[in-house]
């Protein structure tokens, strides 16, 4: 048991009943025993978030950011254009200005985002932070705007 946990409950003891106490001592028992169950609510919440059942502390879990990458980059949407999956620009977030509309036309190159399927990873992944970095696009955990984070997104499924 984790001398953590010991003055946690200790330090909860003196805040439930203290508290109770002083609201209690005020004549104002309504508050009290809101105060005392609300104190109680919140020391077994957060008691139960940070340590363990054997009175550890319990450990943050960690991994790799964002946990999902997505196929496309942030607000663009995959699709199929001349039999080639890429990302387009459905709302007008990119470099272009507008957005691309399929009323039965070709849709502008400019509002078209190539994920470059056929390339191998570390090329793939510096052509996809150029196509961002030109397009003016992020893409959580391949391009923050600025950089490259050298991480190679999902290839989406083949139709």
């Amino acid at each position: 048991m984790d001398y953590k946990f010991l003055f946690y409950c200790f330090l909860s003891l003196v805040l439930i009943t203290g508290g109770g106490f002083y609201f209690y001592s005020a004549r104002q028992e309504a508050t009290a025993v809101i105060y005392f169950m609300g104190a109680i609510v919140a020391a077994l919440y957060f008691g139960f978030r940070w340590f363990n059942s054997s009175g550890d502390v319990a450990a943050a879990a960690t991994g790799a950011w964002p946990p999902v990458i997505n196929y496309c980059p942030d607000f663009l949407t995959l699709a199929t254009v001349g039999g080639e999956q890429v990302c387009i620009d459905t709302v007008g977030v990119a470099q272009a200005g507008g957005m691309a509309t399929s009323n039965g036309t070709q849709i502008a190159e400019q509002y078209i985002f190539h994920l470059f399927l056929n390339q191998l990873t570390s090329d793939r992944i510096k052509s996809l932070c150029r196509e961002a970095k030109a397009k003016q696009v992020t893409w959580e955990g391949v391009w923050n705007g600025s950089a490259c984070m050298n991480r190679d997104p999902p290839k989406p499924p083949t139709s």
